[in-house]
């Protein structure tokens, strides 16, 4: 049967609806797409990276796959309950697919240089997909029109609030603000459907009207969740937990999941999709997080695969064949799907629990194959079925409910006034998002300006500097390049207002802060975001706020023209404390207080770690958690620093060292596997000297909750320094993204004591907060330490016996200053820097080399490393120091104790 014409019958057959087909096969196409950029997401795949198909995946699943099943079962249902067969409602599916279609096209041409960029990748896919929201909804009007129910009132609003995500998108709010709203839209409409299907338990009037008030409560959560993440996203679990609770405990799978066939199927895949569901609104309310995280990822893939996934699977024998009118009978095989997506669940939890990201990445993969297992089950079973009569459809056709009675009642009415009144609200609060460009942004956003203090206000004027406004808007578009904005500086005429389309065209985080303090949080690689300046009177500026950005260039200038004048009006030339943090940077701690702080702090082990896995030359496995933490420099002081972290390392970040990466310790002809994960909330990589790799493969840019294997073979014996080489690198090393690497050979001879020191520099910024970028670039450090603490080993003296030799390992991880490193009191007979012997080892078989020549220092630049050798006979402390002199009073300093 072909729709609006009349039934033709091949035998006792009916011909297969094409067009329904057509969109149906159109819906999986666009799951297919959305489960590759899953895989890209996780990491688990590849491609050339041109097409960043990663950034659609939600909008893919959601209103493409789904958003377009839901349109095409819907406009079945609504042609089948009317008399004059209308098909007007295939709008709905059909505008589902375009958006899909218009969003990979743009990726493409946008890749290959056919598009201007991926800036409007919101209006092309986003408009669309708004304007199937908008016939979903208009479908469900008109059921509402001939069967006024609860249920349906319950759907119509789920689709509204599909509605105002979608808009939201096209109006510039980040998808991981909407990603809630995207989801409640699918949750609403299957709390919808299951009152309408199972009608027997939920038929009771005061049931149904308090599940639709709880409806209305998780949606008045939405503008909550999004302006105010952290007291919203637990409001938001709360009343998702309410209503699922409510939900399960008068759902009829209580019962019928201890039966066999098709309705233990059913009844087992509900049971489980309410437990992911209350499992989502469990981790709203104790850890609110984003996406961009590992619990905000667990939270969001509970709700879609646990839940909306797992619901969906248990009425695929229902829904399909009402679209496509084949039966699609039960078979076993459908058991499989639902436990690839339940085990893959629990792995992903598990990984989670435990921050272990190639579990996570297990359960990633398991979600799809238990999605691709579905979809390629029902096609399985319905070529194979047979089809059937048009009045043995297992569809329900709105019209035919005995409750449309209540289409009159006063609860109803009452029912209807209260949805409205919240959907009212909710686009409220998503428009103040849209017009008031910063106000919502992904939680975990570090570079938001914060208002309030007395500094910080101060350092926030206004553009319009009492300029007349002209009603007109000035609308930019600004790229990155490199460490710079594309174009640097713009013009405005004097009275219009600012509007600024950011695009991160780079290859890191970046954002961009106007000195009034609009801004547009931090912004991925790839994705756009905007931010209305306001009126523009007189010149201003404009920056990137994340650490060392500003330094390195990334400044927009605004000029205005047509105002009287403006000459240097409105700069923000040496502005303090933008990059640090809301207070003025504090005074230089005394050296009495830097050594109070090492006697009180356990010290860095500085001994050589043992070899990992034993002697013998092979594969070391490390995993190293890239986390920003605050750490006290000294009573009263503390900073935020960025690190390395061993994920092996069971003490807590209060005890670990202030800065630097754990030591690597390897053979030489070793091959050295090491996992990154980047569990800050900016863009961070590194760089390993101690073996050769590809720049571009190994050292590129890790975003927040993703990581990196990093593979390497030790080629050369040596101290080496890894490091963070994003931009600036200068400020990353400098805030702690550093470590050492000890390879040798085997061959050295044993000694009493051996020991690794790496010398670093603290450049202060704001109380509490990052490096100085300004007094990194002026290579003016305010504190030196060895192994990250100024003066901790005068504090805790490194060990030797009477008469022990000791050998200890140097590195200088910068970023700028120099070492000559010297142990008062000694001499060393053994000197080895940068691949070669200067005196003892090799070079003592040198003739030219006399066999009683020693060396006072070692002198090492930055990222330069080495050892010495002595032995001393007399007991004493033996001070370690930087002989230039200046930088060892600034705490590179430490003793040496022998005994």
């Amino acid at each position: 049967m072909q729709d609006g014409k009349t039934t033709r019958r091949t035998g006792d057959r009916f011909t297969l609806p094409k067009s329904r087909v057509v969109l149906l096969v159109g819906a999986g196409l666009a799951a297919l797409l959305g489960l590759a950029a899953a895989l890209i997401r996780a990491d688990l795949i590849h491609p050339s990276g041109r097409v960043p198909l990663a950034d659609l995946h939600g909008g893919l699943m959601v209103y493409g796959f789904l958003g377009s099943a839901i349109g095409l079962e819907r406009a079945v249902a609504y042609r089948s309950g009317g008399s004059d067969k209308p098909r007007w409602g295939f709008l709905a599916p059909a505008l589902g697919l375009v958006g899909a279609l218009l969003g990979v096209l743009v990726l493409v041409a946008s890749a290959f240089g056919f598009a201007p960029g991926l800036a409007r990748i919101e209006l092309l896919a986003g408009t669309p997909w708004t304007l199937s929201m908008l016939a979903l909804t208009a479908v469900y009007v008109a059921i509402w029109q001939r069967q006024a129910s609860t249920e349906v009132l319950i759907q119509v609003l789920g689709s509204l609030v599909g509605l105002v995500g979608a808009a939201g998108w096209v109006g510039g709010l980040d998808s991981a603000v909407l990603a809630p709203a995207w989801l409640l839209f699918l949750v609403l409409t299957v709390v919808g459907e299951r009152v309408e299907l199972a009608r027997v338990v939920f038929s009771d009037i005061r049931l149904e009207s308090c599940i639709l008030g709880l409806c209305l409560l998780l949606v008045l959560m939405l503008p909550v969740q999004s302006l105010t993440p952290r007291v919203g996203y637990p409001l938001l679990g709360l009343s998702l937990a309410v209503l699922l609770l409510v939900m399960v405990s008068h759902d009829v799978a209580k019962a019928t999941f201890r039966h066999g066939g098709l309705p233990g199927f059913m009844g087992t895949c509900m049971l489980s999709a309410y437990a992911w569901g209350l499992l989502a609104a469990l981790i709203w309310m104790v850890a609110p997080l984003d996406s961009r995280t590992y619990w905000g990822d667990m939270a969001l893939h509970a709700l879609a695969i646990g839940f909306i996934m797992t619901m969906v699977i248990a009425h695929v024998c229902m829904i399909v064949p009402s679209v496509i009118r084949r039966p699609l009978p039960f078979h076993h095989l459908l058991w499989v799907a639902w436990g690839l997506m339940q085990v893959g669940l629990l792995i992903r939890l598990l990984g989670t629990l435990r921050l272990f990201t190639p579990m996570w990445k297990v359960g990633n993969a398991l979600n799809v194959l238990g999605m691709l297992a579905m979809m390629v089950t029902v096609v399985y079973l319905a070529v194979s079925g047979k089809r059937i009569l048009a009045s043995k459809r297992g569809h329900r056709q709105e019209g035919a409910d005995s409750r449309s009675a209540r289409s009159g009642t006063t609860v109803l009415r009452i029912d209807l006034v209260l949805t409205a009144l919240t959907v009212l609200l909710l686009v409220v609060g998503m428009v103040l998002m849209v017009v008031r460009p910063g106000l919502a942004r992904p939680v975990g956003d570090t570079s938001v300006m914060r208002s309030g203090s007395a500094d910080k206000a101060s350092l926030v004027q206004d553009p319009a500097h009492g300029v007349k406004p002209t009603g007109h808007t000035t609308r930019v578009s600004v790229n990155v390049k490199g460490m710079a904005f594309v174009p640097d500086e713009i013009t405005v005429p004097a009275g219009d207002r600012l509007v600024v389309d950011f695009h991160n065209t780079g290859d890191q985080r970046h954002d961009l802060v106007f000195a009034n303090g609009r801004e547009t949080g931090s912004v991925p690689v790839t994705r756009t975001a905007k931010v209305d300046v306001g009126v523009i009177g007189a010149n201003t500026l404009g920056w990137c706020s994340l650490a060392g950005h500003r330094q390195m260039g990334m400044e927009l200038r605004v000029m205005v023209k047509g105002a009287a004048s403006t000459a240097g009006s409105h700069t923000t030339e040496g502005m303090p404390g933008m990059d640090s943090g809301d207070d003025p940077a504090p005074a230089v701690p005394t050296t009495v207080k830097l050594k109070s702080q090492a006697d009180r702090s356990d010290p860095a082990k500085a001994a050589l770690p043992p070899l990992k896995g034993g002697g013998q030359a092979g594969v070391r496995r490390y995993t190293l958690d890239v986390k920003e933490r605050k750490e006290k420099v000294a009573p009263g002081l503390d900073r935020t620093v960025w690190s390395f972290d061993d994920a092996d390392d069971s003490r807590d970040s209060g005890s670990r060292p202030l800065a630097q990466g754990p030591v690597l310790r390897g053979r030489l002809g070793d091959t050295f596997e090491v996992t990154v994960r980047n569990k800050g909330s900016m863009s961070h990589s590194i760089d390993f000297h101690a073996g050769p790799a590809v720049p571009q493969t190994m050292m590129r840019n890790i975003e927040p909750g993703k990581d990196l294997h990093y593979t390497f073979k030790a080629e050369h014996t040596g101290i080496w320094m890894y490091h963070c080489s994003s931009d600036p690198m200068s400020n990353h090393i400098a805030n702690g993204m550093y470590g050492a690497v000890v390879v040798d050979d085997g061959t050295l001879p044993a000694v009493a004591a051996e020991y690794v020191l790496v010398q670093s520099e603290i450049y202060l910024g704001a109380k509490g907060g990052t490096a100085d970028p300004d007094k990194v670039s002026a290579m003016k450090p305010d504190i030196m330490t060895f192994n990250g603490r100024a003066f901790q080993y005068d504090a805790h003296p490194l060990g030797l016996k009477v008469g022990g030799r000791v050998r200890i390992w140097v590195l200088d991880a910068g970023p700028n200053q120099s070492l000559a490193f010297h142990v008062v009191g000694t001499q060393f007979d053994t000197v080895w820097t940068e691949g070669r012997y200067l005196i003892g080892g090799t070079a003592g078989s040198d003739p030219s080399v006399s066999v009683q020549a020693g060396a006072q220092v070692l002198p090492l630049l930055p990222a330069q490393g080495g050892f010495v050798e002595f032995s001393v006979d007399q007991p004493g402390d033996y001070p370690m120091v930087n002989h230039v002199m200046s930088l060892a009073e600034k705490g590179a300093h430490g003793l040496l104790r022998v005994s």
